[in-house]
Parts: structure tokens; sequence; C-alpha cells
């Protein structure tokens, strides 16, 4: 993509708000955005298979617990899925670097958390009970005062 074009991208975060009085709902926003979801193939999590559809095309159907979570939060969150297979050949830290160059928006991937991938992009909270996380674009920190209410108690107003 060229500089002067963009991706549609989440909204509804903190500062999104502007002067709103709608305070925010904790997540953003993804209804009706396309997001590019790479994910490899790792036996349970994700499982290709190549089929013969009814037009007799040869193509690659995904099974196994990241594409049913893909539909899951989709129908919860209302984003549209837009399911890349990563090469065979793909490295974990390949997995990183194509979130770092807006490749794909997310990687869902039996990924390991370390210091320098950390460095590089943010992980979910494990989504099994192993490394399985959900890898996304690194995001600026917002920092909330919260009590920031009891300012106006304050003697220097």
């Amino acid at each position: 993509m060229g500089a002067e074009e963009s991706r549609p991208r989440a909204s509804g975060g903190l500062s999104d708000r502007g002067n709103s009085l709608i305070p925010p709902t904790g997540r953003a926003i993804l209804k009706d955005v396309p997001l590019r979801i790479g994910v490899i193939e790792s036996i349970p999590f994700t499982i290709v298979t190549n089929v013969i559809d009814e037009s007799r095309q040869n193509t690659t159907k995904l099974t196994g617990y990241v594409p049913d979570l893909i539909e899951l939060l989709a129908d919860k969150i209302g984003f549209i899925p837009k399911i890349q297979l990563a090469p065979s050949n793909q490295t974990y830290l390949g997995l990183i670097q194509v979130v770092v160059n807006d490749d794909y928006d997310i990687v869902i991937g039996d990924v390991t958390v370390i210091a320098t991938r950390r460095e590089l992009v943010d992980f979910s909270n494990a989504t099994f009970n192993n490394s399985l996380r959900i890898i996304m674009g690194k995001t600026s920190d917002v920092t909330i005062e919260l009590l920031s209410f009891l300012k106006a108690f304050s003697r220097n107003l």
C-alpha cells in the first residue's frame, strides 16, 4: 500500500473519544473491519487439507482449534476474517516480522513469548493451555490516572 492509502483500523479506543461523554467500552470496535489473519499449520490447532470443491477446483480447507476460534471471534466481534496460511517454511521470527511489516494484522499460532519478541509486537493471554497466542502490532501505551477524579478536592486549584 502506498503512503496515501490507509487500511481501515479499529476504532473506539481512548484516543478516539475526543470530548465525548460516552465512556470507552474497553475494546476496539472491529465491526465490518477486514482483518488479515495469518495462521500456520500446527496440528491439532490448524490442520490443512487439500480438497476438491463442487466446481472441481483444488482448495485448501483449514480445520482445528484456531479456525474455530477465528470463526467464534468473528461472530462475536463482527470483523471480516481474511485468513492466510503462512508458508510451511515460515519461521517463528518470520511470523513476528509479518505483523511488524503490516503484511498481516494478526497472527494466531503456538508462538512462545520471549523478551525480544515482546519488544516488536504485543501478545494476547494464552488462548489454550500452552503457548497458543494472538500476535498483534504494537500500540502506544495509554496512561490512565485512576484517582484523577480526586483532583477537584486539591488545594492547588
